[in-house]
């Protein structure tokens, strides 16, 4: 009755002797490794596993006579068996020891894995694919579509975590306003297209000009900002002074651009409490500020928040 059981079960099982031969293999069994009943039958069990581990299974195989019982077979460690074709699969194995009249049998309990094995690696490059979909959607939602700067969400962003550093650690830090001179008049004389590959050559040159540290940004319309950490006002001034110049000596086709810039700095010590959302304004109001001097002053120029009038 046992072995007409065994042999229509739909779990691969194979019997083992208290030697390691196998003693009876079922269809599903034959099934599993491509071979037949009659190939394995007397083989020693260790037929079916890799090289490197048969030596390993015998000793264990040893000390599982001396102590029978009902577990799991290996598990501390992932378990693979070898195929008629030289493939290893991935398996589980339940151990079931059995006394009859021929000594200790033990009934191997098989569960192919490779199907869960491949799904589990599906699933983690499914996930690692989803991650890197995420960061690129993540990189879109944050950038500018002309220039493929930052945009002005970005940018907030940035200078809120730069804010913090700064009151944190008592460190200066900086931001520029950038405003492109008469850019309203340069796009009704020349056109919107025009005005776009405009916008596209300054999202290039400010980059180009600024430091690993630093975040250019879009901010909208001809509008640009940058964060500039680590920096007091006598570098501020200086920097802007480079995107200036940068700009300004830039190869513009229709006719010369320029910028206006506005500068202001935290400087440490200064009594900006944790920062939120009106502690930003109040930077990007003084930046403004000191933009639209650098405007009433002729254009063309760098004005910090902290100079006198």
């Amino acid at each position: 009755m046992f072995r007409l059981s065994m042999e229509v079960a739909p779990t691969p099982m194979i019997t083992v002797r208290e030697d390691g031969s196998m003693a009876m293999v079922n269809h599903a069994a034959e099934q599993l490794f491509g071979y037949d009943a009659a190939e394995l039958i007397g083989q020693s069990v260790e037929f079916l596993l890799p090289d490197g581990l048969r030596s390993v299974h015998e000793q264990h195989r040893a000390a599982f006579v001396t102590d029978p019982g009902a577990r799991p077979m290996g598990s501390q460690r992932d378990l693979y068996a070898i195929v008629s074709d030289g493939a290893a699969i991935p398996v589980e194995i339940g151990l079931s020891p059995v006394e009859t009249s021929s000594g200790l049998m033990v009934i191997c309990t098989i569960v192919d894995l490779s199907l869960r094995k491949k799904e589990e690696h599906d699933l983690l490059q499914l996930a690692s694919q989803l991650g890197k979909k995420n960061e690129r959607l993540l990189e879109l939602v944050a950038t500018d579509g002309l220039t493929s700067l930052k945009n002005r969400q970005a940018f907030m962003d940035h200078l809120k975590a730069q804010v913090e550093v700064s009151v944190r650690h008592g460190r200066p830090l900086s931001v520029l306003i950038l405003d492109i001179d008469y850019f309203k008049a340069f796009n009704d004389e020349f056109g919107h297209l025009a005005g776009d590959e405009v916008l596209k050559e300054v999202g290039r040159i400010l980059p180009e000009a600024s430091r690993r540290s630093d975040l250019v940004a879009r901010l909208g319309g001809e509008e640009f900002g940058i964060v500039l950490p680590e920096t007091d006002k006598e570098g501020a001034v200086v920097l802007a002074e480079r995107f200036r110049e940068a700009i300004e000596s830039g190869d513009w086709s229709v006719r010369p651009i320029t910028v206006s810039i506005g500068a202001t700095t935290v400087q440490p010590g200064d009594p900006v409490p944790r920062p939120k959302a009106p502690e930003l304004s109040e930077i990007l109001t003084d930046a403004d500020r000191a933009l639209y001097r650098s405007k009433d002053k002729g254009r063309n120029r760098v004005t910090h928040s902290q100079e006198s009038s």
